[in-house]
């Protein structure tokens, strides 16, 4: 006594693996599409990256020679606590 039916077999599970692919398909194809789409970000990211630690350099170098220039020492703080 079967509980399920019976198995499809041969051209039906042609016909339900047809159904499912047109079905998702678009769906897999969209995912895989940005997928491999955001995975060529690294290297501007890097390049990012790079370009804030230059500019944090370049405004430290500014913040630095204005404490110069208005006679103000400047004062390196460290926290002992």
């Amino acid at each position: 006594m079967l509980l399920f039916g019976a198995i499809p077999g041969g051209p039906e599970l042609l016909i339900i693996l047809l159904v499912l692919l047109l079905l998702f398909g678009p769906l897999v194809a969209v995912v895989v599409f940005l997928l491999n789409r955001s995975g060529g970000n690294d290297d501007e990211m890097a390049e990012m990256k790079a370009r804030v630690e230059e500019l944090e350099a370049e405004l430290a170098v500014e913040e630095a020679a204005e404490g110069d220039d208005t006679g103000e020492a400047t004062e390196d703080r460290t926290d002992d606590a």
